[in-house]
């Protein structure tokens, strides 16, 4: 019996544990590379294969883990290009917004990047007279 429960907690832990891992690594993209890991690893029809190839096995693991390091630069640069072209949006509406007359004291923007006039609460409508 105390076999058993003892039994039943490892597993328990063990799929909890992996569980986590699978999360983690799903969050940084690294859900591949790791369930490659683990099939080279932990399988074992594949562990006479992989022990004779394990330069392939590592080179192929390294492969993807460059891809998905890839994946994490091509992301930041897209970021950084959105934020900058957020940036100059903003800037660009505020100077219209002033050409009109918004008094800029209260000003915000929505979720979609638009002037909010402090007076009436709607987005300020560019290129048209009041």
């Amino acid at each position: 019996m105390t076999a058993m429960l003892l039994l039943s907690l490892c597993i328990s832990i063990g799929l909890a544990v992996l569980s986590l891992i699978l999360k983690v690594a799903g969050k940084l993209r690294l859900t591949i590379p790791v369930l490659y890991l683990l099939i080279a690893s932990f399988t074992t029809p594949f562990n006479s294969w992989v022990s004779r190839h394990e330069a392939l096995v590592m080179a192929v693991f390294y492969f993807l883990l460059a891809a998905v390091i890839l994946s994490w630069i091509v992301t930041l640069a897209r970021t950084i290009r959105h934020r900058r072209f957020m940036e100059e949006d903003m800037l660009w509406q505020i100077h219209r917004a002033r050409e009109q007359g918004v008094p800029m004291d209260g000003i915000t923007f929505d979720e979609n990047g638009n002037l909010i006039d402090p007076r009436t609460g709607k987005p300020v409508i560019y290129g048209t007279d009041r």
